[in-house]
């Protein structure tokens, strides 16, 4: 392991200062504690009216809501990663709401290719079926087909959260598929490492928040059903030395009530699921930042080729679409406006004779040729005039 990875690892250690970011605890607390009032309320409103769809729908909403407002605290705590100021309050919203939709369509997508992975491997052994040759084709196939779909499930692991951090960190949506991809098919060792790294780190926190809640919710939760210490089945606390009086019989009850929102204990198993939900806030909020903290050390020089390959593939697609696209006829010009003739140039009229010349000017009476009056013979033909 190089320093320059192991520095990378100690960055992780970082991941609880997203307790400090007041702002983004505030906006992940308020979206879990909201989407738990969707969910809880939805639960109870099915089970008084035996309506499933209302269950689901308020369910729907809640999980839109924790998304969106995970997706706003992670845009929070990207800027404190990198010492920027945080972004107030309705710009993390409207930026969650887009990588909301951002998410939600990359995680649809990296789910339907891991199914068209699972749908080739399933395809391919029907071929052990084959009556004769089948047991040879299985021998060959079902051992690369397990190599193939254990590869693309870790790649669906590994990728998922790289493409979520890609989008916070502004990547465009095939962007951040191709990102995080790339990330980890060129240093699968190195993800796997850092997340690893970052559930050990994460795992304190998760194991005693959650037990410190679950041991409070047991007890408050079984006074609330049982009504009293001895409706709480626990033996009068003896039975907490053993792992079944760890709860007991007021305890499950307690959970129970939990579990369906609040039914059978009032508004109290609603508060009490409520209290979970910021406590998943809490624990969502350090490996949210932990997370940001794994993407910006095994992005670090690799290059997003394939997004730009993807891109122009995209474009070339494009192109050929708008070439078969049928186009309208061309429309002729409009013929030109007939032009003036033009004007002919005035004939010069004759100028007239005047009577002294036409008085000196006579003709030959044989030939028809020109004479002077005071002419004895014809020039021409020789006639006698006078």
């Amino acid at each position: 392991m190089t320093v320059k990875t192991t520095n990378n690892l100690g960055v992780l250690l970082r991941s609880y200062e997203a307790l400090h970011n007041w702002r983004a605890l505030a906006m992940l607390a308020g979206s879990f504690v909201l989407g738990g009032l969707a969910i809880s309320g939805g639960a109870a409103a099915g089970m008084s009216s035996g309506s499933a769809a209302v269950s689901m729908l308020m369910g729907l909403l809640g999980a839109i809501i924790i998304i969106v407002g995970m997706n706003a605290s992670g845009l929070m705590l990207v800027d404190q990663a990198y010492d920027q100021p945080i972004r107030g309050f309705a710009p993390a919203f409207l930026g969650g709401v887009q990588a909301a939709l951002y998410v939600i369509g990359l995680l649809i997508l990296l789910g339907l290719g891991f199914g068209v992975i699972l749908l080739a491997a399933y395809l391919l052994s029907l071929f052990g079926r084959i009556p004769g040759i089948g047991g040879f084709l299985g021998f060959l196939l079902g051992g690369p087909l397990v190599v193939v779909v254990a590869l693309a499930y870790a790649v669906l692991l590994l990728a998922g959260p790289l493409m979520i951090a890609a989008v916070w960190h502004g990547e465009g949506f095939i962007a951040s598929l191709s990102r995080a991809v790339g990330i980890v098919t060129q240093r699968p060792l190195e993800v796997f490492m850092h997340f690893l790294v970052l559930g050990l780190l994460v795992f304190p926190a998760v194991a005693f928040i959650f037990a410190v809640v679950f041991v409070g919710s047991m007890f408050v939760g079984g006074f609330f059903a049982a009504g009293s210490f001895g409706g709480m089945g626990m033996g009068g606390f003896g039975g907490m030395g053993g792992m079944g009086g760890f709860g007991g019989f007021g305890g499950m009850r307690g959970m129970e009530g939990v579990a369906l929102g609040g039914a059978g204990m009032g508004g109290a198993g609603l508060s009490i699921g409520l209290v979970w939900f910021l406590a998943w806030s809490v624990v969502s909020l350090i490996y949210v930042l932990g997370m940001i903290f794994v993407y910006r050390a095994v992005s670090e020089g690799v290059e997003s080729a394939g997004s730009e390959q993807i891109g122009q593939k995209l474009a070339q697609f494009k192109q050929k679409l708008d070439d078969y696209k049928p186009r309208p006829a061309p429309v002729a010009p409009p013929p030109p406006a007939p032009s003036a003739p033009p004007a002919e140039p005035p004939t010069p009229s004759p100028e007239p004779t005047s009577p002294a010349q036409v008085a000196d000017t006579t003709h030959c009476p044989a030939c028809g040729a020109a004479v002077q009056p005071d002419d004895v013979f014809c020039g021409s033909c020789g006639h006698r005039l006078k």
